[in-house]
């Protein structure tokens, strides 16, 4: 059985791994693509957008179906539990499109601006060409082959780098930062049937299977989708164009680490914890292990991105952008809370208990609702920061207890489970708090990024030796150290092998 265990959770580490990889290089490509369209063109321009993607991310949430984890989850599956999700999808991107189409206009005379109509509209092609990729596409993920995944979304990124860098070259407008949005699906769209034929087929006859996944996750989307866009949709009535663009851009950079280690983790944690479920003290060590690693990786990065905001600012988007360094150093505070328990998604789906999702929503509705009115009218994007802090905070302990109440895991080690990771970080933070006298005045380029390569590598290096000298000091318990360890005792037996050969 340990071997077993030990098999498992080595295919599920490359995996996750290669998941990793693929989101650093698809955010790798989407900060290529920020950096030109940051560059050529203005806020304002961005402001715009951000409106129009709200709505569309609000319907999007609201109309999710999370039929991929549920195909994870199921313990066989046949042509028609494809088909029907298949179909499924369909009927979620034309009903979709039909919403949106209705909402167009409205929404144009609510923000007193026609360029939503088209922009809405258009928009809207992007979440319905998400929802029709192969569903067969899973089959890669409950083999531990995330290699296709990569390609997949490695092709749309660069679909969307390359369409939407020239039309904002040739025409400096709004609508480039649409077109990444479009271009980007669709491309992952034909690349997805490349890697996993299937032929679609109209057919419901499996859609009670799938049933028991989106009853509750379905209402909880409705609740989430209205608090996680409404500070952009508020802003948007309370302050101009270009103060919005620089708060939906510091947003979105800060927004990025999550997206790498939460959002590319669900997959394979969602096949290793369907693989334990049956052995709850195994389901709890997964668990636990999974929010270790989140916060060991999560933890510095976001705690970096917070000291060093101006540069990076200057850095990738330019200087008429610095005003928006200190929205991005604050946001990327909001980050932290949500690592120590990131993988509840993948848990709640493996012991079918998606109903949890809803209460959590309705937590965050009716906390952030009045503290949102509040923050905004007195205070304006200042306060909608404080919101966000506040949020995170209340909202990751309520998912600890829920948490604990679906596998047991005590509340104290959720909390102090990632001490070594915290403690690394706050080293780390005093080690390049020095630092920051670099950057006080305005730099070229070159002396930015050398500057930057400085502070990261300082930051680096103090944290990963304080992370394993304090995994000495209490004994090399198992956690992410010992994978890292083992990962690089297996690298150098390699390179050896090589050699000797």
């Amino acid at each position: 059985m340990s071997s077993q265990a030990n098999k498992l959770r080595n295919r599920t580490t490359v995996g996750a791994i290669i998941l990793v990889a693929s989101r650093l290089i698809a955010r790798g490509l989407d900060l290529i693509t920020l950096v030109v369209l940051g560059r050529l063109l203005s806020p304002a321009d961005f402001g715009i957008v951000a409106i129009a993607m709200a709505v569309v991310q609000i319907v999007e949430a609201i109309m999710e179906l999370p039929l991929s984890l549920a195909l994870v989850a199921l313990p066989t599956r046949t042509k028609l539990h494809y088909d029907s999700a298949f179909t499924l999808q369909l009927i979620r991107g034309l009903s979709l499109a039909a919403i949106l189409l209705i909402l167009a206009w409205p929404i144009a005379q609510i923000y007193n601006d026609h360029r939503l109509i088209w922009l809405v509209c258009a928009l809207g092609i992007a979440p319905a060409s998400r929802g029709l990729i192969s569903p067969r596409t899973v089959e890669y993920a409950l083999n531990f082959n995330y290699l296709p995944s990569l390609t997949i979304e490695v092709a749309g990124k660069l679909a969307a780098l390359i369409s939407s860098v020239v039309v904002a070259w040739l025409t400096a407008s709004y609508w480039s930062i649409a077109i990444a949005t479009i271009a980007s699906p669709i491309t992952m769209l034909v690349v997805s049937y490349c890697f996993a034929p299937y032929l679609p087929a109209l057919s419901l006859r499996e859609w009670r299977t799938f049933s028991k996944y989106l009853r509750f996750t379905t209402a909880s989307q409705a609740v989430v989708a209205l608090v996680w866009q409404m500070d952009q949709l508020m802003l948007g009535r309370f302050v101009d164009r270009f103060e919005l663009g620089r708060f939906s851009m510091a947003a979105n950079l800060a927004a990025l680490p999550a997206q790498i280690l939460i959002g590319q983790t669900t997959s394979p944690l969602a096949v290793a914890f369907s693989s334990v479920r049956g052995d709850l003290e195994r389901l709890k060590a997964a668990y636990h292990k999974s929010t270790l690693s989140l916060a060991a990786i999560g933890l510095p990065a976001m705690v970096w991105i917070s000291m060093n905001a101006e540069p990076v600012v200057r850095l990738i988007l330019g200087q008429k952008w610095v005003s928006a360094a200190s929205i991005l150093g604050w946001l990327s505070l909001a980050m932290i809370p949500p690592l120590f328990a990131g993988s509840l998604t993948p848990l709640a789906t493996t012991v079918n208990k998606t109903n949890v999702f809803l209460r959590l929503s309705l937590i965050e509705l009716f906390i952030k609702t009045p503290l949102m009115l509040v923050g905004l009218v007195y205070y304006g994007i200042p306060g909608i920061i404080a919101v966000r802090l506040i949020i995170a905070v209340a909202i990751s302990g309520c998912t600890m207890f829920v948490v604990r109440e679906l596998i047991g895991l005590r509340l104290r080690d959720q909390l102090l489970g990632p001490w070594r990771a915290t403690l690394s970080t706050a080293i780390m933070a005093a080690a390049i708090a020095p630092l920051q006298g670099r950057f006080a005045d305005p730099q070229s380029l070159v002396q930015l990024i050398l500057d930057l390569t400085i502070v990261g590598g300082v930051g680096a290096t103090v944290y990963v030796a304080s992370m394993f000298l304090l995994w000495r000091a209490v004994g090399f318990p198992d956690g992410v150290e010992l994978h890292v360890a083992k990962l690089l005792a297996s690298g150098v037996r390699r390179v050896r092998n090589i050699r000797a050969g």
